[in-house]
């Protein structure tokens, strides 16, 4: 793992810039012109990583309520603002930049080279890699360049593509980076080359790409439920029903691992840690969710408020506050990685806590599809779309697996089935059920919290109002980033975020 991020290092004047610049060929030795598909690889994953951990994952989480902006760090509104729904286009230049101009340049540029090259191996996992990326974009943005997108030089300026046919497309792009990575031959093929999936041999790298590309194909057929039901079910059991691999642990998970390391840390703990320390906390909705059910997994997921309550007492911050305080329990190992002792002496006398009570090693991952995640897919469309399977099975396990990447005993996982483990009610209170589950056990997973939101309006979400918001609901779609509004013909602003993707149809 090392080894890749120094890999990394070497190349990120290459890799971290527009991809252009790798047709810029030129006469000088001592600049680079060609980049290795090993040295493509571990650039497009860790970009993966960060884009699940940075701005696009504070936007949805600020959006669903899983986080807070709410902090004593007055300097530094703008989470705050991100979660009255104030997100506009300059804000989102950032991301959009590093997710079109870096990731997707580089995803398609080992495509392309590996195809060359003879490794389907390589390019079946940048398909699949390109393919997840864009399910969260269309998910994120709606209507976006795609099918002329990261031509490089031959396209400066590609059209905006109908999201409806982009997500289809990714479907025959899965299949293709199925079929390609189990080629019964490859010049190269990638195991250790990777931050995501790393292995010491292919065929076990091999088969959790597999298994990743089934669950991410029945997570996109799943997202036009609330569109065209027939058409979900049909797909989500056919599948099932081809004896498709999918995920079967948490060693499954798709997730981008990071290192306790300066500069190789989790970023949302490295912005905590920086820029704008003291300003992000757990959510009022997520927290009081969580008390209700007297969950164990708060003391992974947040810092006891007041600290030395006993028994263990969680808050949780809201902008509607008319102060902003750290009076609030903080986000904890789950998000951070490895936690430190607190110091007694910057515990505050309210029990809460000052900057640098604990400190954390920045190593937890960025989750992305999880095998939680899969099973409670399992158990929605069991229960509303006719796939194979107990529900009520399905359900139990996307908790216990949830509760084992928490860290839990076994006792309290037992515990906590046997009181809210079992589905009870008619469908839809059913439904209810399996996606505030998934909700809690999908914080800190990057976006689908907002998109279950939005397809089934579960979590019982209380939308912000005006004034205090800028809109009376949960918006639907991010701004443009105002960057491609300036120099892509091609784009134009939408009017509102409340524009919906295709599959966004629940009134």
């Amino acid at each position: 793992m090392k080894k890749l991020f120094y890999i990394l290092l070497t190349t990120s004047v290459v890799l971290f810039g527009s991809c252009e610049k790798f047709l810029d060929v030129n006469d000088d030795p001592n600049n680079v012109t060609d980049v290795q598909v090993t040295q493509l690889l571990p650039s497009v994953t860790v970009n993966v990583g960060y884009m699940g951990a940075s701005d696009l994952f504070r936007y949805a989480s600020l959006l669903v309520q899983q986080f807070s902006g709410h902090g004593p760090n007055t300097g530094f509104g703008t989470f705050r603002e991100y979660e009255r729904y104030n997100i506009n286009d300059s804000d989102v230049n950032n991301q959009w930049v590093r997710i079109f101009g870096t990731t997707l340049s580089d995803a398609q540029l080992l495509i392309d080279k590996a195809t060359e090259g003879g490794s389907p191996h390589y390019a079946g996992v940048g398909k699949l890699l390109k393919a997840y990326v864009y399910q969260i974009v269309v998910d994120s943005w709606g209507d976006v360049p795609y099918f002329n997108a990261a031509k490089h030089a031959e396209n400066l300026y590609p059209e905006v593509d109908d999201d409806e046919a982009i997500y289809a497309d990714l479907i025959r792009l899965i299949n293709e980076g199925i079929a390609d990575i189990n080629a019964a031959s490859s010049t190269l093929s990638p195991n250790q080359y990777s931050t995501i999936y790393t292995s010491n041999d292919w065929p076990s790298a091999r088969e959790k790409w597999e298994k990743f590309g089934n669950t991410l194909k029945l997570r996109i057929f799943l997202h036009y439920s609330a569109k065209d039901a027939a058409f979900a079910s049909q797909q989500i059991t056919a599948l099932i029903n081809s004896g498709a691999q999918f995920m079967e642990s948490n060693d499954d998970s798709f997730q981008m691992p990071f290192l306790a390391e300066s500069q190789r840390q989790n970023p949302l703990y490295s912005m905590e840690n920086g820029q704008f320390r003291n300003q992000f906390f757990p959510n009022r909705f997520l927290v009081d969710l969580m008390n209700s059910n007297d969950d164990p997994r708060r003391r992974s997921y947040f810092v006891p408020f007041p600290y030395n309550s006993s028994p263990a007492t969680y808050r949780g911050a809201s902008f509607l506050d008319i102060e902003p305080s750290s009076a609030y329990s903080r986000i904890h190992s789950y998000v951070y990685g490895t936690a430190s002792a607190v110091d007694p002496a910057r515990i505050n006398p309210n029990g809460s806590l000052q900057d640098g009570a604990i400190t954390y090693g920045g190593d937890g991952p960025a989750r992305l599809l999880t095998y939680a995640e899969y099973n409670f897919i399992r158990a929605e469309a069991a229960l509303l779309y006719g796939a194979a399977g107990d529900p009520n099975a399905f359900f139990a396990e996307g908790i216990r697996a949830s509760m084992l990447e928490a860290g839990l005993t076994q006792a309290e996982i037992d515990g906590y089935l046997a009181e809210h483990g079992t589905l009870s009610g008619t469908n839809a209170q059913r439904l209810e059920q399996i996606i505030t589950e998934k909700y809690v056990a999908n914080y800190a997973v990057l976006v689908e919290p907002w998109t279950d939101y939005r397809r089934t309006g579960y979590p019982s979400l209380v939308p912000h109002q005006q004034p205090a918001a800028i809109y009376d609901e949960v918006p639907r779609l991010l701004p443009y980033a105002q960057s491609e509004i300036n120099n892509n013909p091609h784009i134009t602003q939408r009017s509102s975020l409340l524009d919906r993707a295709f599959w966004d149809t629940r009134q």
